[in-house]
């Protein structure tokens, strides 16, 4: 099963010029939980799904009450980088959307 066959949104965003944010929302208590004991929501997971050192992943974090994850990474390139593809940071979320939770 892939991440967004069991959450509910993904979303991306930059968290300044320097970082992006995966928000990960889930409508399902099980999906989430699946979700959390998944490799893929791992530093060494995302850093894999993105193709960066595991370092470059800053923290995952959880809130069980909304059901709810957050991603933070070192962008890769600037969204000051005028050849940056993705300025917003807004379809950043697809590598990790399209991991295997295993």
């Amino acid at each position: 099963m892939r991440l967004y066959d069991c959450a509910a949104i993904i979303r991306s965003k930059n968290a300044g010029p320097f970082t992006v944010t995966v928000d990960i929302f889930f409508d399902d208590p099980a999906m989430f939980a699946l979700a959390r004991g998944s490799r893929l929501l791992t530093a060494a997971g995302v850093a894999e799904a993105y193709g960066v050192a595991p370092d470059t992943v800053k923290g995952i974090y959880w809130d069980e009450r909304i059901l709810a994850a957050k991603v933070s990474l070192l962008r890769w390139s600037s969204s000051t980088d005028r050849f940056c593809a993705d300025l917003f940071g807004a379809h950043l979320h697809t590598p990790l959307a399209a991991g295997v939770l295993a």
